[in-house]
């Protein structure tokens, strides 16, 4: 029954209905809390936030419709209230419509007529969470597909753009510095057209968790474009920890894969650039990384290069 995700406050004065009430349904949701005059009941509403409203109209202190008034404003009007009343008044359910009461009963209550309106108000509810937990899945999916690549759900060049830009200007607030590494596969195009595009892409994928195990979890490391993909490292001072991460990566990336019956060899190459010791802006640090990617793809003798030192 959809009422037992849901807590019900239900406002009546008199002791006996209260308690008939509550054998009735106490069971039947999730919280049931009592109020005995409109008072208390915009107290317990306050603090437990009840999911359903049911009032009478003949309470003390408060009457049910200005118990409801505040409610429909304290929930923004998305808690549903029953209203439950002897009088038959036109003015009175004038006045009901007009603060936005979901339900009128009529006393004497029918019991079948209360748990049928309870129901129908409990699943409205259901649907309404299923349809904001389904529209916020979707948000959560479109961010997902705007910020990180689908592929190897690493960030996305515009997340790596963006990460870039705040790094140096952490480097310059705290006077650090920041490595940047261009990590290009070898080859690649050679693995696509002999073994398929399949076969790439579950290169690509292992490649990205292989180099996600070697370095740290703070560090950013993207995917920006087929088989090209960028690192930055923050609080980079000296030359001997820039180098062990690039010999890690070269590691990594000439792990064995295996597709199908095959085993796939791969090998990178990679270009690094230290803001700002080798370049002074975000667009230098990548057009000097890129570069010295290029140098070490050229140059078979070396594992990688910097902008200034090769090794």
């Amino acid at each position: 029954m959809n009422l037992r995700n849901f807590k019900l406050l239900c406002i009546e004065d008199d002791a006996s209905t209260q308690e008939h009430l509550a054998l009735l349904l106490k069971d039947q949701v999730k919280d049931f809390f009592q109020a005995y005059d409109g008072a208390q009941a915009v107290e317990i509403y306050k603090k437990f936030k009840p999911d359903i409203v049911m009032t009478d109209i003949n309470i003390p202190k408060l009457d049910g419709l200005l118990v409801a008034k505040e409610i429909k404003k304290l929930s923004n009007d998305k808690t549903p209230i029953i209203v439950i009343s002897a009088f038959d008044d036109k003015k009175l359910l004038i006045d009901a419509i007009n603060i936005g009461i979901d339900r009128f009963i009529s006393k004497p209550l029918d019991i079948e007529i209360l748990i049928n309106t309870l129901n129908k108000i409990a699943s409205n509810l259901q649907n309404k969470i299923d349809l904001e937990y389904m529209l916020q899945k979707e948000k959560e999916e479109l961010a997902q597909m705007a910020h990180f690549d689908m592929l190897t759900n690493l960030p996305n060049r515009f997340i790596y753009m963006s990460r870039l830009k705040q790094a140096i200007s952490k480097a310059e607030r705290e006077g650090t510095h920041l490595t940047h590494f261009f990590i290009d596969i070898d080859g690649f195009k050679s693995i696509n057209d002999t073994y398929g595009h399949q076969a790439g892409d579950k290169v690509l994928r292992e490649i990205s968790v292989n180099i996600k195990r070697v370095i740290r979890e703070e560090d950013t490391f993207a995917r920006i474009s087929g088989d090209e993909f960028s690192l930055i490292l923050e609080n980079t001072e000296d030359q001997t920890t820039i180098e062990n991460v690039a010999k890690k990566i070269l590691k990594a990336t000439s792990t064995p894969i295996l597709y199908g019956e095959n085993i796939i060899k791969t090998t990178c190459s990679i270009g690094i650039c230290t803001y700002p010791a080798n370049c002074s802006s975000k667009d230098e640090i990548i057009r000097l990384s890129d570069k010295a990617m290029y140098e070490a793809k050229s140059d078979l003798s070396t594992l990688f290069h910097t902008q200034n030192t090769t090794f």
